[in-house]
């Protein structure tokens, strides 16, 4: 019989392995797999770099528009004149958009390293007099979920 259990990724995980070893159920009996979070592999994350800084630049870009447009219209105004106030309306315009984009982009990236830890499986191989024995136990460390099943007939 198979009895398969999943935990949080805590010091729970390893107390039921223990419990479950001192019980009888040996090593071999016991399978234990980390669950994936991140589905992308690592080279596609090095892509999706490349598209976060094309973005700040060109929210930054579409930002200095507008600001060298505002500054070349009040330029007419001022002393300095609609050329100089239009390309310190859009160097400025860059910056505020360019940075503006990355501190919002920080305090994301902070809230997502506080997602929580991959979860943990474990599939535990025992005879039908243990099933009781071994479910309890993984209830009793906190599993989020616990299934059984039977084996699949090895007969030809």
């Amino acid at each position: 019989m198979l009895i398969v259990g999943t935990f949080p990724h805590s010091i729970e995980v390893e107390q039921a392995l223990a419990e479950l070893e001192h019980s009888g159920v040996s090593r071999k009996q016991i399978l234990v797999v980390v669950m994936e979070t991140e589905p992308m592999p690592s080279h596609q994350a090095v892509k999706s770099t490349r598209d976060i800084h094309s973005t700040g630049v060109g929210i930054g870009m579409a930002t200095a528009t507008a600001l060298s447009v505002i500054g070349a219209s009040v330029g007419f105004v001022w002393k300095i004149g609609p050329i100089l106030s239009g390309l310190i309306g859009g160097g400025s315009g860059f910056l505020v958009g360019f940075g503006l984009y990355y501190g919002l982009r920080r305090k994301q990236n902070t809230r997502r390293l506080q997602k929580s830890l991959p979860e943990v499986t474990v599939i535990v191989q025992c005879r039908n007099d243990q099933i009781k024995l071994v479910t309890e136990m993984l209830w009793t460390f906190q599993a989020l979920t616990v299934g059984t099943a039977e084996e699949p007939d090895n007969r030809g």
